[in-house]
């Protein structure tokens, strides 16, 4: 008998607060973002569509997808959860999901308190209820949609990409990564660009910010801190990579991502 299929949902942040200001041009994130208002006044524009964030509608936007969302009537009370999940749903074609809003999804979101200030993470019952509120969204997308091109790769270099996954810490060498499957550097060069577009330490350094922008939703940790946990000895030069890779220095990303008290504008997700 097969074993039943874990997608190993990390939720990274839950949080309702008042929204006076929602305006950005092409935000992108390497996560899932959950978005429900109890009340309209936000849209997000993706491509030529404009999507209106009412009661009625929770809204999945997949991660590395561009949205510029926009706030046409302040104030607005709105609920965001940010997570990561595994293949298929890693990696599906940018696009956003739009799903009717049934009132059981939503009881213990709708009593959580606005502008709550402890780290919701810490409800038991809040991050279950979250927890199944994702599982049962997921499991709306159509199944064509799970099979992007990217799961088409070839065994062997999924195989060596999950190699520099569990290197992105300490780094790996290309002369490592071909050595892993037995290559000749420049074979195992040549298959990167075919089939990636890229080469090893380029995905490597992808890799690596993305578990940034991760840990970036840990108030607890220093930028400092995260450059070390994500093999960045130097501050300045995981912000150069960082900004770079994400348009945004890693102090931007935090203040527009994660909303916690300390930090110097708690209204924007």
């Amino acid at each position: 008998m097969e074993p039943y299929y874990n997608p190993n949902i990390r939720i990274l942040i839950i949080r309702r607060l008042t929204l006076r200001k929602w305006h950005y041009n092409n935000l992108q994130a390497p996560f899932w973002r959950l978005y429900w208002n109890s009340m309209p006044g936000a849209t997000i524009h993706y491509q030529k569509q404009i999507i209106a964030l009412t009661p009625e509608r929770i809204v999945l936007v997949p991660p590395n997808t561009l949205i510029s969302p926009r706030l046409d009537r302040a104030p607005v009370t709105h609920f965001h959860a940010h997570f990561l999940a595994e293949p298929p749903f890693a990696r599906l074609h940018s696009q956003i999901y739009v799903f009717k809003a049934e009132p059981g999804m939503l009881s213990m979101i709708k009593n959580l308190p606005t502008d709550k200030q402890e780290r919701c993470l810490d409800n038991l019952s809040l991050t279950m209820a979250v927890h199944g509120l994702i599982h049962y969204l997921l499991s709306k997308i159509p199944t064509a949609e799970l099979q992007p091109q990217p799961l088409r790769l070839p065994a062997p270099l999924i195989e060596n990409m999950a190699f520099i996954e569990s290197h992105v810490r300490q780094g790996v060498t290309d002369r490592e990564i071909a050595r892993h499957k037995g290559l000749s550097v420049n074979a195992m060069l040549r298959i990167y660009k075919r089939e990636l577009g890229i080469p090893p330490q380029r995905y490597l350094r992808l890799k690596r910010i993305e578990k940034a922008c991760a840990l970036l939703h840990d108030p607890q940790q220093s930028i400092k801190q995260i450059a070390e946990e994500t093999g960045f000895y130097d501050r300045y030069y995981f912000s150069r990579v960082f900004k770079d890779l994400q348009r945004m220095t890693p102090c931007e990303y935090r203040r527009q991502f994660v909303t916690v008290p300390h930090f110097p504008s708690q209204e924007e997700s």
